[in-house]
């Protein structure tokens, strides 16, 4: 059998490529699902993004110069290819309001005008795109009327961590409106 830890590509003499994966794949196969696990969770996404792990080793495998372990070269495809797959999904997604919504003023600045409502939207958009995975979650559960007890299910939080999460970005969102709005 294959010991990944101490193999270097090409293995032996008459060792091809399908066997290298094969073997690799069957010693690494649970450490790549777990990683993207830790990531994406235990849903479909987690399963695609394992599979496209394995599509970059198969493709990279002839590359590998045995520097390391195979084990670890194996484990730094599937972190990477876990860490890109987030930053382009950070890049994309922001917290989508409705135009005609009301709920960003509870959030945003609780002396609603409806002359600033498009400039709201704009400015909740914005500032959703620096907020991390979660806490764009928390704040579109609380704008969605979720009761804390259901947000810290949902999240894995404490009720109390949750609620004070996102009171923290409240205040957060409110002082930066309020220092651009000072500005004009």
């Amino acid at each position: 059998m294959l010991k990944t830890e101490v193999m270097k590509y090409p293995a032996t003499k008459g060792t091809t490529k399908e066997q290298i994966f094969t073997d690799a794949v069957r010693e690494n196969e649970k450490r790549i699902t777990n990683i993207c696990r830790y990531y994406f969770g235990n849903n479909p996404e987690a399963q695609d993004v394992s599979q496209e792990v394995l599509l970059k080793i198969w493709l990279n495998i002839s590359s590998f110069r045995g520097e390391s372990q195979l084990k670890t070269w194996i484990t730094r495809i599937a972190v990477n290819t876990c860490l890109n797959l987030i930053a382009k999904k950070k890049r994309e997604f922001a917290l989508f309001v409705r135009p005609d919504s009301r709920e960003i003023a509870d959030i945003i600045d609780e002396e609603y005008d409806e002359g600033n409502h498009e400039e709201m939207l704009r400015f909740f958009g914005d500032y959703t795109l620096r907020l991390n995975a979660m806490d764009k979650t928390l704040v579109a559960l609380y704008m969605e009327d979720v009761p804390y007890t259901e947000i810290a299910q949902v999240t894995g939080f404490s009720e109390v961590n949750a609620r004070t999460r996102i009171s923290r970005i409240k205040a957060h969102l409110q002082e930066s409106w309020r220092r651009r709005n000072e500005d004009k």
